[in-house]
C-alpha cells in the first residue's frame, strides 16, 4: 500500500489521480501540485471545487488592493472617482472595509459567507456613490464611471459567490481516503 501523497525527489507534492478518487493505484499518471490553492483544494476533497476556490482568491486579492489604494490615499481615490476632498474619511472607511473582506477571503477555507459578505458591501460602496451623486460638487462623469466599475466588480462577486454557494461542501460527495492535510504523517492513510 502506497499512501495518497508522495514525494518526488525534485520536493514537489504530487497526487495520484486515482488515489484522490478513492480507486485502487494501477497506473502512474500523476496529478501536479501546483499552487497553495491546490493543497486547500485537497481539503475540500472535491476537484470541482478549485476554479470557485482561485475565483475567491482572485477577488481577495483584488480587494486587498484596492483597500489598501483607498485607506492609503483617499485624497486621490476621491478626486479619481468625483467627490470632494473632503470625502476622503468615508473613502478611508471604504478602504478599511475592503481590506477586510480580502484578509476574511483569503484566511477562509470555505470563503462562501465572506463572499457573499463582499456582495453586501459592494451594496454600501453603490449606496455611497448615489449618496455623492446628488451633491452639486462632484464630477458627475467620474462618479458614474465609477459606479460602473463597482456594478462590474459586484456582477464577479455575485457570480462567484453563487458558484461557491452550489458547491456541495457535506461529507456525504467526498472521497473519505483523500488526505486533509496534505504534507503531515497523520494525512497519509493507505486506501485500503
Amino acid at each position: 500500500m502506497q499512501p495518497a501523497t508522495q514525494r518526488e525527489p525534485g520536493g514537489a507534492s504530487i497526487v495520484t489521480e486515482n488515489s484522490a478518487a478513492g480507486i485502487s493505484p494501477s497506473s502512474e499518471r500523476h496529478a501536479q501540485i501546483r499552487s497553495s490553492a491546490d493543497y486547500v483544494e485537497l481539503k475540500y476533497r472535491n476537484p470541482a471545487n478549485l476554479a470557485a476556490g482561485k475565483f475567491a482568491s482572485g477577488l481577495a486579492l483584488f480587494s486587498l488592493g484596492l483597500g489598501l489604494a483607498e485607506a492609503l490615499m483617499p485624497g486621490k481615490m476621491a478626486r479619481m472617482i468625483g467627490v470632494d476632498k473632503d470625502q476622503s474619511g468615508a473613502i478611508r472607511a471604504l478602504g478599511l472595509r475592503e481590506i477586510g473582506h480580502g484578509i476574511s477571503i483569503m484566511m477562509s477555507q470555505k470563503p462562501t459567507a465572506q463572499v457573499w459578505a463582499r456582495v453586501g458591501g459592494d451594496a454600501i460602496d453603490l449606496a455611497y456613490l448615489g449618496y455623492a451623486a446628488k451633491d452639486d460638487n462632484t464630477n458627475k462623469t467620474r462618479l458614474a464611471i465609477a459606479a460602473a466599475a463597482v456594478l462590474g466588480a459586484t456582477a464577479m462577486d455575485v457570480m462567484c459567490a453563487q458558484m461557491l454557494s452550489s458547491q456541495d461542501w457535506t461529507m456525504d460527495k467526498i472521497n473519505p481516503k483523500a488526505p486533509t492535510n496534505v504534507g503531515q504523517p497523520s494525512a497519509r492513510q493507505p486506501l485500503m
